[in-house]
């Protein structure tokens, strides 16, 4: 633009990011759409460099303790934040993917997202700010912190050993990442493994796909980063709601039952056997897995085992030594649960993809607010397809973890563990609350809670069960 239409550097800048931003927000995809926000926030930094102004922002807040109340933020003002000042975190706008949501949860940061109009709270005032319940009081009185006291940022290291019950039965817990980027924050939570990376985060916000050697430098630094802890990298999860321009996927009716995850990827060898290539690549590096997402069918996972193999043939014969890695599922249909006895002999480990279970077990958008109520992973349906899924996976000598969302919910833990579930994957300031929790129950008692709660009928009786049994798993951390 600069060259070829004379355009100044600043205004170059600005154009080539509107268009980029915007494919980014023409997206279904929440995380993927907010990241939009990011771009735009970059571009705007390098304008103003351009033009010959600071690209920077000044340091704020002003002092420790603070609580920064804002619209909304950038991702380059939350650099610029003093984070040991930050106590909380209150925006009118941005949502709980947002990348301030994302690096408040990170850090420990109580943080409440999508307020509304937070005009009327004046500079200088005193807020109790829980960001579990999603509450932000002003001025608060003596019941208000009697009831529960104003959330500080939890500063501290987290807290070393593993998870084990009273009765001695261990649970291994993991941290769901997007890039290398976030493996120093896994480990500082205590993360004993990558249960989750989630690929499709390095083909976002760009003209064209990554290429072989920027997914193997990735790869590898994560493999590098976690020191030999097992790594489970989940191959592109793309399409249908999660469109990528470059990709040209067209329209499709339903996406969310359309070419999505593997089926894309098994249309599209070349863009499969790129990424395949580059995992095969960097499994020296660390205890890697690889985790195929959205199987619905034997045929299809065995077609995925056969692609694996034709990246590892495509490698031998380029004179690059190859290992044998570890294959597995993501049980995020119900046809996958059903079908666990016969997946089970084709792969080496399973994980529970609770978001996708839920939402297509129950037949609900989770995106969307006419039906998001109707969204519950306590449903019986969901909790017999996971101990199902669990049941088969053990029997065929399979470890099982999951990695939803609802591996870091308190209420669920229990019930998970009560189930079997051998590891929980979760955002990694998660990991804490979680490990303190399996430190306090007993193995008998969790077992006998699962047992009985997969003989109900309603959720709301499994989440009231839950609660009187293990009160402390139902109070928010």
């Amino acid at each position: 633009r600069i060259r070829d239409h004379l355009e100044a550097p600043a205004g170059a800048v600005l154009a080539v990011a509107r268009e980029q931003a915007a494919g980014l927000q023409a997206l279904d995809d929440e995380y993927l759409s907010q990241r939009s926000q990011d771009v735009l926030d970059v571009f705007s930094r390098l304008a103003r460099a351009a033009g010959g102004g600071p690209a920077g922002t000044g340091e704020f807040p002003p002092g420790p303790g603070s609580v920064v109340v804002a619209a909304d933020l950038t991702p380059s003002e939350t650099a610029g934040m003093r984070l040991d000042y930050v106590s909380a975190v209150v925006l009118a706008g941005a949502g709980r993917t947002s990348h301030t949501a994302i690096l408040a949860r990170s850090l420990g940061i109580p943080a409440v997202v999508a307020l509304g109009d937070v005009t009327a709270i004046a500079e200088g005032v005193t807020l109790s700010v829980d960001g579990s319940r999603g509450t932000v009081v002003v001025n608060p009185g003596a019941e208000d912190t009697a009831a529960g006291p104003t959330l500080q940022r939890d500063r501290t290291v987290p807290g070393s050993g593993p998870a084990v019950t009273t009765d001695g039965c261990s649970v291994a817990l993991w941290a769901n990442i997007s890039g290398p980027g976030e493996v120093a924050a896994a480990l500082r939570w205590g993360a004993e493994g990558v249960g989750l990376f989630r690929t499709e985060f390095l083909f976002a916000g760009r003209t064209q796909a990554p290429s072989e050697e920027e997914q193997f430098s990735a790869y590898r630094a994560v493999l590098l980063g976690m020191g030999g802890c097992p790594v489970i990298i989940r191959t592109l999860d793309v399409g249908g709601d999660k469109d990528l321009p470059y990709l040209d996927l067209g329209q499709e009716a339903n996406p969310f039952l359309g070419r999505r995850a593997v089926r894309l990827c098994l249309d599209r060898p070349a863009l499969f056997q790129t990424q395949l290539r580059a995992l095969v690549r960097s499994a020296p590096y660390g205890d890697l897995r690889v985790m195929f997402p959205m199987i619905s069918s034997v045929e299809e996972l065995l077609a995925c085992r056969e692609a694996v193999q034709e990246a590892q043939r495509q490698l031998a014969r380029l004179g690059v030594a190859v290992e044998q890695v570890p294959l597995g599922i993501m049980v995020e249909t119900p046809a996958a649960a059903v079908m666990a006895g016969e997946l089970a002999r084709h792969c080496d480990f399973f994980s529970l993809g609770t978001n996708d279970l839920t939402q297509y077990t129950l037949a609900v958008d989770r995106g969307n607010p006419r039906v998001s109520a109707l969204y519950d992973p306590f449903h019986p349906a969901v909790l017999r397809l996971m101990a199902r899924t669990i049941e088969h996976g053990h029997q065929a000598g399979l470890d099982v973890s999951v990695c939803g969302e609802l591996a870091g919910e308190t209420l669920a833990v229990p019930l998970l563990v009560g189930l079997g579930i051998d590891e929980l994957s979760m955002a990694p300031s998660s990991i804490p609350a979680v490990r303190s929790l399996i430190q306090s129950l007993a193995m008998a008692e969790a077992r006998e809670l699962a047992c009985r709660a997969l003989g109900l009928g309603r959720a709301e009786e499994i989440r009231a069960m839950a609660a009187s049994r293990f009160p402390v798993a139902a109070t928010p951390g």
